[in-house]
């Protein structure tokens, strides 16, 4: 009976293994500069794993937000309260930000701070298929454009 145990055990792992190798990590990269981000529009699969490495090259510290795009009434609203509690990182799992040397995990990402010229990573599963605005709601800059789409489909 022992000598069965072994052979289990090693195709279990290798089976394991395999499957972490063979699962593909998206990773995009988006620019924040004053009152814009680059590129507009990024695309994702759903299910799968995400790095999503927010650059700001501004002179500036400026916000990430990520949330299901608000409609018509956008400007009329508090966007930045609206951007906290409908997040697209509520309810998906733990997400991990990478910033400044620093590692951060959250069931309920609101935001990312980067402060210019730094660098922040966000690893999450996108989980949530839809269409999202990202932005930055640093006074002023939403309204003169910094925001961007992402889909999940």
């Amino acid at each position: 009976m022992r000598g069965m145990i072994f052979p289990v055990v090693a195709v279990l792992t290798i089976g394991v293994i395999a499957g972490a190798i063979a699962a593909p990590v998206q990773k995009p990269t988006v620019t924040m500069t004053e009152f814009q981000f680059a590129p507009k529009t990024l695309a994702l699969k759903p299910g799968t794993a995400v790095e999503l490495t927010v650059v700001n090259k501004g002179a500036i510290q400026h916000e990430f937000m990520l949330y299901p795009i608000p409609g018509s009434m956008g400007m009329e609203m508090d966007m930045d309260a609206y951007g906290a509690e409908n997040t697209y990182f509520k309810n998906i799992g733990t997400v991990e930000v990478v910033s400044g040397g620093k590692t951060s995990r959250s069931s309920r990402l609101e935001r990312v701070m980067v402060g210019p010229g730094k660098v922040a990573v966000i690893k999450f599963v996108a989980k949530r298929p839809g269409t999202f605005e990202f932005a930055c709601h640093v006074l002023g800059h939403y309204e003169a454009g910094m925001k961007g789409v992402l889909t999940v489909k």
